[in-house]
């Protein structure tokens, strides 16, 4: 019956360390996922800003009729379409969809740039 009891606690113990380890890697690794979270935030706010600055310098220069034409104008809009786009992307992807399913954009998005591509050749 001491031998029980001895094997008994001999595994318990070692139950009890194994569990420990476990609980130290997923702290550390929840402390890493958080790090990598807030890290992507200040990258997107950053992002944003630059955005909202950029909108700011092209109604400045506009009443300051520092464009030649409409499609100065347009052209600088779309230049921060290109951003704005690659934000909501990011934000997109990491909210909402699997790898798959953003494989599958992707490739919907690049067939679709290329069917436009071909439509203005023509």
């Amino acid at each position: 019956m001491e031998n029980f009891f001895l094997w008994w606690s001999v595994v318990s113990t070692l139950i009890g360390v194994i569990l420990l380890c476990f609980s130290i890697w997923q702290y550390k690794d929840g402390k890493n996922q958080s790090d990598k979270i807030r890290a992507q935030v200040k990258v997107w706010m950053q992002e944003a800003n630059g955005l909202s600055e950029a909108l700011r310098r092209i109604v400045s220069d506009n009443l300051e009729k520092r464009y030649s034409t409409t499609d100065d104008v347009c052209n600088a809009v779309w230049a921060l379409q290109i951003s704005a786009f690659s934000l909501y992307q990011s934000l997109y992807e990491e909210r909402c969809v699997t790898e798959e399913e953003y494989k599958a954009r992707q490739k919907k998005i690049a067939d679709m740039i290329d069917a436009e591509q071909t439509k203005q050749v023509k």
